[in-house]
């Protein structure tokens, strides 16, 4: 099978916040441009590596939390953050990861304004500080037009983040950015194309080489983000995630190997986060405008995940999910002859997964009815026979399995729910 894998942090995280960006025009790079700001801010004001790190972990993870496609367009459009909530989901899913309990602190805070004392309880200065300088570089990024001159809007910005001194923002990190602000490549570095290239560069990184539990871990949060947008997916990654770890066992993968394959599948659909929820909860059939957002999904999976070393194979298992034996799947119409074993059954596994997990509209198909569907798959040339008859042979135990985890992750996005109303009405 494959090769250990060896994955960097860095590497993974700055590649994973590129997919919180792919809602809209108008949050292109938003986390690696707020992350760029606040490390600038962070190095200047004299943090330590270890702040710095943890500054730019949080950074490019801000808006973990904020999941549809129509809120962060809200967010980034909107004069002052409304939407409270996601700061306390994005610190909830990224204290699930053992290195990121700091930066999952600072996520929770990055909207206090500096004035607001009675929001700080008991934070200590230096959290303070670090997560005001994110809510700081977040403030600007969204206060710029895109579309103008950035070294024709410097004076307009220097003036409004003055006007925000003591108020909203920290007076040091305010003085602090006036001085940054002079500079001309400040801000040709904060706009540049290159910017991952820019954050790779500009601190001393960890050198953090990921475990096995560790890339879990990650999978786990990410699936989060892209099934707790909406009911109607809540489960369906981890549904798919068990799914194709359990056919990969009995077609005699290697015990790591498996696990990679948990990952994959917990990464599979990461391109919908560019879907927006009126799609994907739309009750009808979608019209061919509709269906063609689908489509790239999984074009934007893959994106993202050939860019993390070690995940080269990971990437084409999790991507190519919608691809099919005979050539006429999408986006890359990729056929028998080219699709690994491993992407092959993650076909199986998504199919398997859609058809017979509940969903909010309709009772998931028994064995009875999802077979027939999966052979007819088979017959029309779409998914491998060898890799059905495994599940046919399998169905009662894998099924099974598949249900208990989704009734756990149906719980956690009950909590889910329960923790966004409970913060929509205390704002």
């Amino acid at each position: 099978m494959i090769h250990d894998p060896i994955v960097m942090l860095d590497n993974l995280i700055l590649s994973l916040s590129d997919s919180l960006d792919l809602v809209h025009p108008c949050a292109v790079d938003h986390q690696q441009r707020v992350a760029y700001i606040a490390l600038r801010l962070g190095h200047a004001m004299g943090f330590n590596p270890g702040a710095q790190a943890d500054l730019m972990y949080a950074a490019v993870l801000h808006d973990i939390g904020v999941l549809s496609v129509e809120e962060k367009i809200a967010t980034m459009k909107a004069g002052f953050e409304e939407h409270r909530y996601h700061t306390e989901l994005g610190a909830d899913l990224l204290c699930r990861f053992s290195l990121f309990k700091k930066a999952s602190d600072l996520v929770r805070i990055h909207h206090h304004s500096w004035g607001e004392e009675e929001a700080w309880d008991e934070t200590g200065p230096n959290v303070r500080l670090s997560g005001n300088a994110i809510h700081l570089a977040d403030y600007i990024d969204r206060f710029i037009q895109r579309n103008t001159s950035i070294l024709g809007q410097v004076k307009a910005i220097r003036s409004e983040v003055a006007r925000r001194e003591g108020t909203l923002f920290s007076p040091d990190l305010v003085k602090c950015f006036q001085e940054l602000a002079i500079q001309e490549s400040f801000w040709l570095d904060f706009t540049s194309s290159r910017i991952y290239r820019v954050l790779l560069d500009m601190i001393a990184w960890p050198r953090v080489e990921l475990q096995l539990d560790e890339l879990e871990q990650i999978g786990m949060i990410f699936s989060h983000i892209v099934d707790f947008r909406s009911p109607y997916t809540a489960t369906h990654s981890a549904g798919v995630a068990t799914v194709a770890r359990e056919l990969a066992k009995r077609m005699y993968f290697s015990e790591k190997d498996c696990r990679l394959m948990l990952v994959a599948g917990s990464l599979h659909d990461l391109g919908k986060v560019a879907v927006p929820n009126s799609i994907l909860e739309k009750p009808g059939k979608l019209d061919p405008g509709e269906f063609d957002v689908i489509r790239a999904h999984t074009y934007f999976t893959y994106q993202i995940l050939s860019t993390i070393g070690g995940f080269e194979d990971i990437a084409k298992w999790a991507s190519f999910h919608h691809e099919r034996l005979d050539g006429k799947g999408y986006p890359f119409h990729l056929n028998g002859s080219e699709l690994s074993l491993g992407s092959r059954i993650m076909c199986v596994a998504d199919v398997f997964t859609a058809v017979a997990e509940n969903r909010p509209y309709r009772r998931g198909t028994e064995r009875k009815e999802t077979l027939p569907i999966l052979l007819n798959l088979v017959k029309s040339g779409s998914l491998d026979g060898n890799i059905i008859k495994i599940l046919e042979d399998n169905y009662e135990e894998i099924d099974n399995i598949r249900a208990g985890v989704q009734k756990i992750y149906s719980a956690d996005y009950k909590n889910l729910i329960a923790l966004r109303s409970l913060c929509s009405f205390n704002v």
